[in-house]
C-alpha cells in the first residue's frame, strides 16, 4: 500500500510539471534521477512511469528511454489530466474547451434523457434542481454541498440518456466542476438564469419534452460558457 501511494505521489508531481510544461515534449525522463530526487526506489519510479503512460503522457522510445509525450497523445478525457492541466499555465484553454464539450454533449444528453430516464431519474434532477435553487438563494454557491448536488444534476443528466458514451463523460463534467470551484469560479450567489435554466431542463425531461429540454439545457451551458468568456 506504501508502494502504491508511493508511485501514484510521483506521478501526481510528474503529471502537474508535463502540464505544465515544465517538462517539454521530448525531454528525457531518467529513472535514476527520478530515484534520486524523489527518494523512491527502482520499482516505484517504473511503477509512476506506468501510470503515466497509461495517460498518454509519457512514452517509451526505443535506444532513447521514456521520454515525454506530445500532448496530442494524452488522454484528455482522463480526470487526473484535466485536473493537471487546470493547475497549469493553460488553465483557461483547457476550462474553455471542456465547455465547449459540455454544449456539444448535454443539451443531446437532455434530449434523449427526456425519452429515455426513468421516472427515478426524472423524479431526481428535479429535486436537485430545486435545491441548488435553494441553496444558491442562501449564498451557497461556493459551498461543498452545492458543488456536489450540481454534480449529481449533470451526472444523472448524461447518465439518464440511455445512450453508455455519453454517460461515459461523468467524469469528466464532474472534473469540470469541481475544478471550476477549486479556481474560485464558482460565486456565492449562483447567476439566476443558470439556475432557471436548471429547473426548466429538468421539467422538461420530467413531462418527456424532448424539444424543450435540448433547448434550455443549451441555453444552461451556453449561460455558464458566456460567463467564463469574461476571465
Amino acid at each position: 500500500m506504501a508502494s502504491a501511494s508511493m508511485h501514484t505521489r510521483v506521478a501526481e508531481s510528474l503529471g502537474r510539471r508535463v502540464a505544465a510544461y515544465e517538462l517539454p515534449a521530448g525531454s528525457v525522463v531518467n529513472l535514476a534521477s527520478l530515484e534520486q530526487e524523489y527518494g523512491v526506489s527502482r520499482t516505484v519510479a517504473r511503477e509512476a512511469m506506468r501510470l503515466l503512460e497509461s495517460l498518454g503522457m509519457i512514452e517509451a522510445r526505443r535506444r532513447v528511454g521514456l521520454i515525454v509525450a506530445d500532448e496530442a497523445h494524452w488522454n484528455v478525457f482522463s480526470p487526473r489530466v484535466i485536473e493537471w492541466r487546470l493547475a497549469g499555465p493553460g488553465r483557461d484553454a483547457q476550462l474553455h474547451s471542456l465547455l465547449d464539450l459540455r454544449i456539444a454533449v448535454e443539451p443531446i444528453a437532455a434530449r434523449l434523457a427526456a425519452v429515455h430516464a426513468s421516472p427515478e431519474q426524472r423524479e431526481r434532477l428535479v429535486t436537485l434542481a430545486r435545491k441548488l435553487r435553494a441553496m444558491g438563494e442562501r449564498g451557497l454557491g461556493e459551498s461543498p454541498e452545492y458543488l456536489r448536488t450540481d454534480v449529481g444534476f449533470h451526472q444523472t443528466l448524461l447518465r439518464a440518456s440511455g445512450n453508455e458514451m455519453l454517460a461515459a463523460l461523468d467524469q469528466v463534467v464532474e472534473a469540470v466542476l469541481v475544478g471550476r470551484t477549486r479556481l474560485g469560479f464558482s460565486p456565492a450567489i449562483p447567476i439566476a438564469e443558470v439556475i432557471d435554466h436548471h429547473e426548466t431542463t429538468a421539467r422538461a425531461i420530467l413531462e418527456r419534452m424532448p424539444d424543450a429540454a435540448e433547448v434550455c439545457c443549451r441555453s444552461l451551458v451556453t449561460r455558464v460558457r458566456a460567463e467564463f468568456a469574461l476571465y
